[in-house]
């Protein structure tokens, strides 16, 4: 990263924190939208199988275990069942098409009409641009993909781009930390549904105080690290983002 994330300015981390709901939910709804499942079907794959190739189809015709090492949230065995099964049908160039045309299909729905667009793709795109890349390939595969010309997609289009962000520097912070993905899982909001239906078997291990302190660790280091390319923004631009992402949130979810 470009900074100590211990020196990381307290500005920055507020904004990154403030940012974290916002972009979770306007770079990720869509792959949980009813069209994802009905494109899922046409294009003859089950379950997650668009997901998986679709998602992380950016990394290239690669071996599962590669896969596995960025969606570090899924036990291998699942990654590889899932991706394998998706290949046979397509190619992961294919699959990252299709995908990323849901992803812009659900921005064209949802964010056509707000007015804020072209500043907020503005300030988010900067901060794209001012991620360093060691560490993150699946953000860095996304980064690389072309982005449409149409406002209300390319705005959900750089959403999800700060949500690979957050979610490849959640995956830095786990191993920095020592922390076992099925264990960060059991100890946050959703614990054995989430792990269940992520495709850990049971009987899980008993969550324990150490854990839910690591965990917080674990948070607090990546909220330090997603801040630090926030520093391109000027504090009144922080402000601005903040407000705009808000607005966006409020116009796409009203």
């Amino acid at each position: 990263m470009t900074s100590n994330p211990s020196d990381v300015d307290p500005d920055l981390l507020r904004v990154a924190v403030a940012a974290k709901g916002p972009i979770g939910s306007l770079g990720g709804a869509w792959m949980t939208d009813p069209a994802e499942e009905a494109a899922t079907e046409a294009l003859g794959l089950h379950d997650w199988q668009l997901y998986f190739l679709g998602r992380h189809g950016v990394l290239s015709d690669v071996d599962p275990d590669v896969v596995a090492a960025a969606a570090y949230a899924f036990p291998a065995a699942r990654v590889r069942s899932e991706w394998e099964a998706a290949r046979r049908v397509m190619t992961p160039a294919e699959a990252v098409q299709h995908y990323v045309a849901l992803c812009h299909s659900w921005g064209r729905t949802r964010m056509s009409g707000f007015e804020g667009s072209v500043r907020l793709i503005d300030l988010s795109q900067r901060i794209v641009d001012a991620v360093d890349l060691p560490g993150l390939p699946l953000f860095a595969g996304w980064r690389v993909l072309p982005q449409p010309a149409d406002d209300p997609a390319r705005l959900v289009h750089v959403f999800q781009l700060l949500r690979e962000h957050r979610g490849a520097c959640h995956g830095v912070a786990l191993v920095a930390l020592q922390m076992n993905p099925l264990i960060a899982i059991l100890t946050n909001e959703g614990g054995a549904a989430n792990a269940a239906e992520y495709g850990w078997q049971p009987p899980y291990p008993e969550v324990t105080d150490a854990d839910r302190e690591r965990l917080q660790r674990v948070e607090r280091l990546t909220d330090e690290l997603v801040a630090v390319p926030y520093g391109v923004l000027s504090a009144a631009e922080r402000v601005e983002f903040l407000e705009l992402l808000e607005a966006a949130y409020s116009h796409a979810f009203a």
